[in-house]
């Protein structure tokens, strides 16, 4: 009897703790998601400081845009989205279909993006896909590698 009563209460606390995890991994999980979503929201709205606080500090964080690549957020910022953004109108920017992955204080999120600008040289519109690599310090999820690779849409789509 006193075995039964032991394997419930196991059973009950391994139960527990089992959905404890899937909790917090299913928090996790919509945090990543919240953080890749909200870069295109605040590059849009042309808050590149509110941008600053989703990125890990550092060279060591990688921004690859196509083929090329910024070491660092405050390089990227600085030296290719800042002026990009000086020349934009009309910026329609958004990231969808987020599909993030946690492992315990690391995870990785694949996405798809759609952007509209119109720039000195016409109306363009870009589809394309990225990937985000995300760590977890001080509860903070932050981006500590980034990849988009776009085309630009064709006519009539």
């Amino acid at each position: 009897m006193k075995a039964a009563l032991l394997r419930v209460l196991l059973g009950v606390v391994v139960a527990g703790s089992t959905a404890s995890v899937v909790q917090a991994q299913t928090s996790d999980e919509e945090a990543v998601r919240q953080v890749v979503e909200a870069i295109a929201a605040y590059e849009q709205a042309g808050d590149l400081a509110a941008v600053d606080t989703l990125f890990a500090p550092g060279r060591g964080v990688h921004i690859i845009e196509g083929a090329g690549v910024n070491h660092g957020w405050a390089d990227y910022r600085d030296n290719h989205l800042g002026p990009e953004l000086e020349g934009f109108e009309n910026f329609q920017y958004r990231y969808y279909a987020v599909e993030p992955q946690v492992r315990g204080n690391v995870a990785w999120a694949s996405f798809r993006y759609e952007l509209a600008v119109d720039t000195q040289r016409g109306h363009m519109e870009t589809e394309g896909r990225g990937t985000a690599v995300l760590e977890k310090r001080d509860n903070q999820w932050l981006i500590v590698h980034f990849h988009t690779s776009g085309r630009r849409k064709q006519s009539g789509q």
